[in-house]
């Protein structure tokens, strides 16, 4: 059966009987589906929205093994983001893609996650070494793979915009990178077509009832407005920033948002090539990247605390905006920035009363909601594996491994402008339902394009219902910021 929303409709109205419901199809959802149906459990994943149109779209792209929560001393976070690391480059294809990061050495600039004590300009580059010396051993890394000083003089050399006002030397070390949103969709086709699993966006949970050992759910679908029911033997909600559905919104895990604002600078601009940079402190007092992705430039911060918009589509705000251009100013030999589009990502983090976002934990948490039925909240992109893991085998007495991804290739050639061929490969097997889904989240178009790539709706809309979704194409661009 395709991964297409008339063969995933079929597949609800011939089966409404399941051993998992799956709440969310963000990165976590999405990898407990493909881990439970590759081992012959009969699951349903339902998404509110289209899938990956939260915080799995909206990351900074990095499978970052942590590096800035050494200070924390989050070391057992590390070590499970270095070793997912190597799992992930194994089965995830040209979805992993190694990159080296700069980390430059200003003079009185410091390095924002490092205690007072250590900012000094003789003590903090020694502070920062010890530290990739420790990533380095906690990560296993062979000797290619480690991190290295480098002079100022070579710095210029393979940075030629960095300031070299206040430079002092500079590190290089390795992270990776991914296609967030097309990796959530890889999971999903792999579920789908490989292993007989059933996944639906634009569907919403009105209510569960539990009803002795089954859960008893209630959905409309938001596209025909026809209302179904379903039941589930077990539910793992994997809902992000969101309560859970129905009579079980109370008994939602207590979370704190924290966000994080983006721009795209068309082409490479900022000189980096394709090596990455952790800028090491801004005003106040947090790290910014600036990375290359797919032949544009992203340039992101993290851990704020305000966000503008809405929980399903937060954006970045003109104060936003202006904070990183200010800071790629700072670092950068550049006059005037150009921006393509932006963007604002939320995440949930455990609610520790009266800490600063940046100071809680990235790890993941359950909570047992009732019988048979758990939620998960926080973790990191890098994790989603284990995280899938971890939660099945919480009520599941079975071992769960994430194979080797089919389909990687399809979807990581999609092309960044309109494709007739392409788009029908999304319609059939990625599940679009609008256009937006194919614009913002299946590609880049939108991202990529100016004023959201509204000049090819034209082209667009002729495969769709115009009357239905010209108007909500518009408004949803308008929403990301993007017209």
């Amino acid at each position: 059966m395709n991964f297409s929303r008339h063969d995933q409709i079929h597949s609800l109205e011939e089966n409404n009987k399941f051993e998992l419901l799956v709440i969310g199809g963000g990165v976590v959802g999405s990898a407990i589906l493909e881990l439970a149906a590759s081992q012959g459990i009969n699951s349903l994943l339902i998404e509110k929205n289209d899938f990956s149109s939260g915080a799995s779209s909206r990351s900074t792209k990095l499978l970052h093994g942590g590096i800035r929560y050494l200070p924390q001393m989050q070391f057992g976070l590390i070590r499970e983001s270095l070793k997912e690391q190597k799992i992930l480059e194994q089965v995830l294809g040209q979805l992993y893609k190694p990159l080296k990061l700069l980390a430059p050495v200003f003079k009185d600039d410091g390095f924002s996650d490092l205690p007072k004590i250590l900012q000094s300009n003789f003590i903090a580059p020694i502070a920062f070494k010890i530290g990739l010396t420790l990533y380095d051993f906690l990560g296993q890394r062979k000797n290619d793979q480690r991190h290295t000083l480098i002079s100022k003089e070579d710095t210029f050399r393979l940075f030629p915009k960095l300031k070299k006002n206040k430079l002092t030397k500079s590190f290089i070390f390795q992270d990776a990178q991914t296609e967030d949103a097309k990796l959530v969709l890889t999971l999903l086709r792999n579920a789908v077509e490989i292993n007989n699993a059933t996944a639906l966006n634009y569907v919403k949970i009105t209510d569960i009832i539990r009803t002795g050992d089954i859960y008893k759910v209630s959905l409309i679908d938001e596209i025909n407005k026809k209302e179904y029911t379903v039941e589930s033997k077990k539910i793992i909600a994997a809902t992000g920033v969101h309560n859970l559905p129905g009579m079980y919104e109370s008994k939602s895990s207590k979370i704190k948002l924290s966000g994080g604002a983006h721009l795209i600078l068309k082409g490479d601009p900022l000189g980096i090539g394709k090596n990455g940079v952790l800028l090491p402190q801004t005003e106040d007092n947090r790290v910014m990247f600036v990375l290359p992705w797919t032949g544009n430039t992203i340039v992101g911060t993290t851990d704020t605390e305000e966000f503008s918009g809405s929980l399903d589509r937060p954006y970045a705000n003109s104060e936003d905006k202006a904070y990183l251009i200010r800071h790629i100013k700072k670092y950068f030999n550049i006059e005037e920035v150009k921006y393509i589009s932006s963007w604002t990502g939320l995440r949930a983090l455990i609610d520790s009363s009266g800490t600063n976002s940046k100071n809680i934990s990235r790890g993941h948490f359950y909570k047992n909601i009732d019988e048979n039925f758990i939620q998960i909240s926080g973790g990191k992109l890098t994790g989603f594996r284990v995280i899938a893991k971890e939660s099945l085998e919480q009520l599941f007495s079975q071992n769960f491994e994430l194979n080797k991804q089919e389909f990687v290739d399809s979807i990581s050639n999609l092309e960044n402008q309109f494709n007739y061929k392409d788009l029908q490969l999304c319609l059939n097997h990625y599940c679009v339902v609008k256009p937006t889904d194919y614009l913002l989240r299946r590609t880049r178009i939108s991202w990529f394009n100016q004023n959201g790539g509204k000049s090819l709706l034209d082209k667009v809309m002729v495969n769709f219902d115009s009357t239905l979704y010209f108007e909500q194409t518009i408004e949803e661009l308008k929403d990301e910021g993007l017209l």
